[in-house]
């Protein structure tokens, strides 16, 4: 039987060096990317990493810089690496085929880029409106677009998800060990990769950064309110709304506390995985009406200002 193993971390920095000590243990790495063309010589050393990325719209460029070097020291040892990722390939083939004057009308419904369009823009739809409700005054009005925009997400997670796993299941050559790279969302890949992949293969899911959570002494802290949201609605769970509507009010807060942009200090120890947890930590001592009525006053704050807020909120009702 030949193992495949997910390796399940967040594109950071921190998150490198435990999954290459995983992607060393087998000898084909599928990465969660389009194939680009000149992706081959970069991990040959024939293209230089900054050339590489420069055409590129990379959200996280010391992640993608430091996995690339990461990436051509893992070929150098003798592993064949791969990119999957047909959804965002498809994505961008109908990004070209409207940039080539074609619009909606235009795609084909019984495609796969018809479906990866209609996904797209019913996220894009539920997230703009979700920027539109927040500016507004009616909590419950915020609270019900970010349960849309969650529902719409789990929809594209799930179309990804499937069509990837489809996609490794067809490319992958057996007795090769193979390590699936993947972010902690897509957890619908294990279960769509049970479906697609033959018996003779063992397939494995790793949380990385569980590693960093017992480095930290923390036992939880992988998923934020928004993410436990999602997660519910991508295995169609059914929560009381209660607990739901809960899940949105954290999600404020937490948006407003945690921090958003790339760490890429290493000077600390897991630096997103303690921001984040303890962010987590925070939100999760909050009732719903202790998230409206902090809403309304973190909304305009700095990420400091509204964490020293949410703290001295904290205090004070003890």
């Amino acid at each position: 039987m030949t193992r495949m193993t997910i390796a399940y971390a967040n594109h950071r920095p921190e998150t490198l060096p435990l999954s290459q000590a995983l992607m060393q243990e087998h000898q084909a790495i599928i990465l969660e990317e389009p194939p680009h063309p000149l992706f081959p010589q970069m991990v040959r050393g024939k293209v230089a990493v900054e050339d590489y990325l420069l055409d590129q719209d990379v959200e996280y460029p010391a992640f993608s810089r430091q996995q690339c070097e990461m990436l051509i020291h893992l070929f150098r040892t003798g592993k064949t690496i791969v990119q999957i990722e047909p959804y965002l390939e498809l994505l961008i083939e109908v990004q070209d085929f409207f940039a080539d004057g074609h619009g909606p009308e235009d795609l084909d419904r019984s495609t796969l880029r018809y479906q990866v369009y209609l996904r797209e823009k019913e996220a894009t739809r539920a997230l703009l409106d979700y920027y539109q409700t927040v500016r507004g005054d009616q909590f419950e009005a915020i609270v019900e677009s970010i349960k849309s925009f969650a529902r719409a997400d789990a929809q594209r997670f799930a179309l990804r998800d499937r069509l990837r796993a489809r996609e490794i299941a067809r490319s992958i050559e057996r007795n090769r060990p193979t390590c699936v790279e993947a972010g902690p969302m897509h957890l619908l890949l294990y279960h769509y990769l049970r479906e697609f992949l033959s018996p003779d293969w063992s397939l494995k899911p790793v949380f990385t950064e569980v590693n960093g959570l017992q480095s930290l002494g923390l036992k939880s802290g992988l998923y934020g309110p928004g993410d436990k949201l999602t997660v519910h609605y991508l295995f169609n769970r059914s929560p009381p709304e209660e607990a739901v509507s809960l899940l949105c009010g954290r999600t404020l807060i937490f948006m407003k506390i945690v921090h958003k942009e790339e760490l890429a200090d290493q000077g600390s120890l897991f630096p997103h995985l303690q921001n984040e947890t303890r962010a987590a930590a925070l939100v999760n001592r909050l009732s719903l009406d202790q998230c409206r009525e902090l809403f309304w006053k973190l909304r305009d704050l700095s990420e400091e200002a509204a964490l020293e807020m949410v703290k001295g909120h904290l205090s004070s009702s003890r």
